[in-house]
């Protein structure tokens, strides 16, 4: 008989603790209508594993755009399941300037919120184009700053990501450094390529397992509070 990851080897390919991390669920409407899912309500997972396989990596910048979600989620839907679809994403931030784009694109991923180039939806329903907008401000915070809305309620989250004060040791974090010079020239030796790696998951897995002092490096403010949807 054959097992899992015989029926898909992509569900192995990922390293095991990756497995550890909560997925963020939404509900679909749009797949909903257009009769892809299997029946209506459904809850569909994005795993932090979906997210790396689009941007093709995982690193911390990644890594920290889908906590971003995912707190943004649990503080706007506290009852109930996020709505693809029905979620605008302010990103404080020019699309080249930093990692704003990167990140941009896991959000667009996740919560359906789509730049100018995305679906122009069915009549006056489903739209996704323009929910992300990137809108440089003036705002001293410190860090990536992004404004998540529920278009139902008008409820809105503002969440402050300080990748600066992730708490990986020094030294650490100084050989990381050195090493990751030698991997981009391609001077690294079997040795240094898997120490860089060793150093890179553990702090990706510091992030987003043991979550050591998120409440110091990823904040969530409430804006407008979550209330009840609109009938």
């Amino acid at each position: 008989m054959e097992s899992p990851s015989d029926l898909n080897p992509a569900a192995t390919a990922f390293r095991d603790f990756f497995q550890d991390v909560d997925p963020i669920r939404f509900r679909e409407p749009l797949a909903e209508t257009l009769g892809a899912l299997q029946s209506g309500g459904a809850v569909l997972e994005f795993t932090v594993t979906d997210v790396f396989k689009m941007a093709g990596h995982a690193c911390p910048t990644v890594s920290g755009a889908f906590l971003i979600c995912a707190e943004a989620m649990k503080a706007l839907y506290p009852d109930s399941c996020a709505v693809r679809g029905e979620i605008g994403v302010s990103v404080h931030g020019e699309p080249d300037e930093g990692v704003y784009g990167v990140m941009g694109q896991v959000m667009t991923y996740l919560t359906g919120a789509a730049p100018l180039t995305g679906f122009k939806g069915l009549g006056h329903r489903f739209k996704r184009k323009d929910l992300l907008r990137y809108a440089p401000t003036s705002s001293k915070l410190s860090g990536s700053v992004f404004t998540f809305e529920r278009l139902d309620t008008g409820a809105k989250v503002q969440v402050q990501f300080m990748p600066a004060l992730v708490p990986f040791p020094e030294e650490k974090s100084r050989q990381l450094g050195g090493l990751l010079e030698k991997v981009v020239w391609e001077t690294a030796t079997g040795e240094d390529l898997r120490r860089f790696q060793d150093l890179w998951l553990e702090k990706i897995r510091m992030m987003l397992v043991e979550r050591k002092g998120i409440e110091r490096w990823l904040s969530v403010r409430t804006i407008n509070p979550p209330k009840e949807a609109n009938p």
